[in-house]
């Protein structure tokens, strides 16, 4: 038992003056570095509670307390915090432990206050960001909706300028009156004819008419009367007609057939039975 006894003595005494060698070394490393190494050097020499006294271990912890408080590291700090308090409780030094707990307390809080801040800084970061694509989508979709209302407004007025020519084009053809072909048309489809016959020999023939005394029924009964004889005229002669057969107004109450693939018997035959 007594063996027991001094052998554990003697390893108290070795493990003591390990530590006692492991100060000086951290004790000289000092003079070497600075800023969160030290700091942190510093919190390991006050934490070494056999060899050293309870004020100069305060004094290492005021040191790294002052360090960390300059870069912020709460972590770090809240360590140093605690190890002070316990230093003053195992020294009995009731009044600065008490300090020391209210400033731990005043640490806590401040703490608690920056992550709030931090917290509602992030989330209002994350607003702007959410406000910033929000807005960035809002204008792109506008500037899309005006190249598509610019792009549909031009290919709609593009169609009406195409219907209007269309139009155009096709009044410049007909006869204002009896919408038949006019005389300008008319020559158009019957050079067309030409050519088929040089090329096929495809015959056609052409039929001409006018009314007699019309000159007299204006004079006699107005122009209104005069117009819806020829209207009437026209629907006669259209009724006798095949549908490749044109009629149009050569001028005043002067009217030509062009009837396609038809031979002068034919003509004749087509002539004769409106004259009827």
């Amino acid at each position: 038992m007594r063996k027991f006894i001094f052998a554990l003595y003697m390893f108290c005494f070795l493990l003591n003056l390990s530590a006692i060698d492991n100060v000086g070394q951290l004790k000289s490393s000092l003079s070497k570095i600075e800023g969160l190494e030290k700091a942190k050097i510093l919190y390991r020499l006050a934490s070494y509670t056999d060899s050293l006294e309870a004020t100069e271990k305060i004094e290492y912890c005021a040191q790294a307390k002052s360090i960390v408080s300059d870069l912020n590291n709460y972590e770090l700090l809240s360590d140093i915090l605690v190890l002070e308090s316990k230093i003053y409780k195992e020294s009995n030094d009731i009044k600065k432990y008490s300090s020391s707990i209210e400033e731990y307390i005043e640490f806590y809080k401040k703490v608690t206050r920056l992550e709030i801040e931090s917290k509602k800084m992030q989330e209002s970061k994350q607003v702007l960001i959410r406000n910033s694509f929000i807005i960035g989508f809002l204008v792109i979709l506008n500037i899309a909706f005006i190249v598509y209302y610019r792009y549909r407004t031009k290919t709609i007025d593009h169609i009406k300028l195409i219907k209007a020519n269309k139009q155009l084009e096709e009044l410049s053809r007909k006869d204002p009156l009896t919408s038949i072909s006019n005389r300008r048309d008319i020559l158009e489809k019957i050079n067309y004819e030409t050519l088929r016959f040089e090329r096929n020999k495809k015959e056609f023939s052409l039929v001409m008419g006018d009314i007699d005394n019309f000159k007299s029924v204006n004079d006699n009964h107005g122009h209104e009367c005069g117009d819806y004889i020829l209207k009437a005229l026209v629907n006669t002669i259209i009724s006798g007609l095949r549908k490749q057969d044109i009629v149009g107004r050569w001028g005043g109450e002067e009217f030509i057939l062009l009837l396609p693939e038809t031979n002068l018997a034919g003509g004749e035959i087509a002539a004769e039975k409106i004259r009827k």
